[in-house]
């Protein structure tokens, strides 16, 4: 665990005990993006209620947040399972005392805010500074959480837009890419069953040594290691992803580098390339995640596609040609 995250919990642990001193709160505010005052408030009172209360937990050191009475209408069924199943996953907390965003009005009318400043405990010293991105519904109360992407790579491809619909489009593809990979760190196996399509190709690809002796003489200068790859069925993907939601305590995810590429004449099918930290409690790795998504049913797009690459072997980096993009499938 990194000093400043021990030094976070013990000024926390100090202010919870002195008679006047209340620093476990977070005061949220909406900067812009909300004209509905009633909405602008219930939303900062709903993110406010929940970061104060992902602190004082941390500091009474309890293993479930709970919420007092009063407070529970915050939020809707769906945003308490998913909270209870990120935390089930790992204890969170708010650093700051004072978070001030802007929300999003999203195409299906609910409101996101961005960019919500968290320490993952149970996350390794690199990994621990993440944000959340919080959705709300029109009543203000809290509908569902995301680990969000990094700003500047949101930002990349919302910024990519060369249309209104395309805009749109891109919004739902951070969205999906976001739930997804919460998903995974929060072992949400039902979704993660339900966004790949039934028949999707999945391709995994895994580092091999060469065995030199059953190589002939001309192939003796090649590369000590090869790439295998291995194609599953959706069932034997979620078969073996169970075992692992079981096997390991803890799961975080991290997406870099994403690359989106729209398909030259289906506009409702995208390639997204990531490169994708994979941290657990047995197990670690990076490499090159593919997801060819299909947004013809614009509420619950599908995976058709999803490949995965070591981002090495033979001590170097893979080359970019030989990542897997939406250009090597025909569709």
């Amino acid at each position: 665990m990194r000093v400043h995250k021990l030094l976070i919990l013990a000024v926390l642990a100090f202010c919870a005990t002195a008679t006047h001193a209340q620093l476990d709160v977070v005061r949220f505010t909406i900067q812009d993006g909300i004209s509905d005052p009633a909405l602008k408030a219930g939303i900062e009172k709903s993110a406010s209620v929940l970061l104060s209360t992902l602190n004082s937990t941390v500091i009474a050191g309890k293993s479930k947040v709970k919420f007092d009475k009063e407070n529970e209408v915050f939020f809707t069924k769906d945003g308490k399972k998913c909270l209870d199943e990120m935390w089930a996953s790992s204890a969170m907390m708010c650093p700051v005392s004072q978070v001030t965003e802007k929300g999003i009005t999203m195409q299906d009318g609910m409101v996101q805010v961005r960019n919500i400043p968290i320490t993952v405990l149970a996350a390794d010293d690199d990994n621990c500074e993440q944000e959340l991105v919080l959705c709300f519904n029109g009543n203000g109360q809290i509908d569902n959480i995301m680990i969000a992407l990094e700003e500047h790579r949101y930002l990349d491809v919302i910024n990519a837009q060369i249309s209104v619909k395309d805009f749109h489009r891109r919004q739902a593809i951070v969205d999906f890419v976001e739930n997804f990979r919460t998903a995974y760190n929060r072992k949400d196996i039902d979704y993660i069953n339900n966004v790949f399509s039934d028949n999707a190709l999945i391709i995994t690809g895994k580092v091999v040594k060469v065995d030199k002796k059953k190589q002939d003489l001309t192939a003796q200068s090649l590369n000590d290691e090869q790439i295998q790859y291995q194609k599953s069925t959706k069932e034997e993907y979620i078969t073996n992803l169970k075992k692992c939601f079981k096997n390991n305590s803890y799961i975080n995810l991290i997406f870099d580098d994403i690359e989106v590429m729209r398909h030259p004449k289906r506009d409702d099918i995208f390639g997204v390339t990531l490169k994708q930290h994979w941290n657990s409690s047995n197990y670690s790795d990076v490499g090159y995640l593919f997801l060819m998504i299909n947004f013809e049913d614009e509420m619950n797009p599908s995976i058709q596609v999803r490949t995965w690459q070591p981002d090495k072997y033979n001590g170097k980096p893979l080359p970019r040609d030989e990542v897997f993009s939406l250009d090597m499938f025909n569709i």
